[in-house]
C-alpha cells in the first residue's frame, strides 16, 4: 500500500511548482527585432491586422468596426499597408502590391457604414513582413 502512494506521489515531484519557472535570475535581453517591432507600433496597436491576398476578411472586419464604434461612436480609422524594411525600391513596389488590398478593406470599412471622410489611407515601411493594418483612433 506504501509502494502504491509512493508511486501516485513520485510523478508529483518531478513537476515544478507553476510560476517556479517564470523568474529567470539573468533575464534575457530582447532582441533587435522585438524592439524594432515594439517601436513599430509607437504604442498603437491596431485594430485588425490582414494578411496580403486575404479575401475573406469582410466579416471579420464589419464585426472589428461594429465593436470600435460601439465603444467610440465617432472613431476614424486608418488602414495602413506595412511592408517591410528594405532598399527603397523594392519597398515602393512591395507597398504598390499592397494597395489595391488596402483600399478594398477602406471601402469595405465605408461598406460598413462610417463615412468616408472618418476612413484614411496610408503606407509605411519598416515592418517585419507586408501586412494590412487598421487602427482606430
Amino acid at each position: 500500500m506504501r509502494a502504491l502512494a509512493l508511486l501516485a506521489v513520485l510523478p508529483l515531484a518531478a513537476c515544478a511548482l507553476p510560476g517556479r519557472e517564470t523568474l529567470a535570475p539573468n533575464p534575457v535581453t530582447p532582441g533587435m527585432a522585438e524592439i524594432a517591432a515594439a517601436e513599430a507600433f509607437a504604442g498603437r496597436i491596431p485594430l485588425v491586422s490582414i494578411q496580403p491576398g486575404t479575401t475573406d476578411f469582410a466579416a471579420p472586419l464589419k464585426s472589428a468596426v461594429a465593436q470600435a464604434l460601439a465603444i467610440k461612436p465617432q472613431a476614424l480609422f486608418e488602414v495602413a499597408a506595412e511592408a517591410p524594411a528594405a532598399s527603397p525600391d523594392a519597398q515602393a513596389q512591395a507597398l504598390q502590391s499592397l494597395a489595391p488590398q488596402a483600399q478594398a478593406v477602406a471601402q469595405a470599412i465605408t461598406a460598413d457604414g462610417v463615412a468616408p471622410g472618418r476612413v484614411s489611407l496610408a503606407a509605411r515601411g519598416g515592418g517585419a513582413a507586408p501586412v494590412i493594418l487598421v487602427y482606430v483612433k
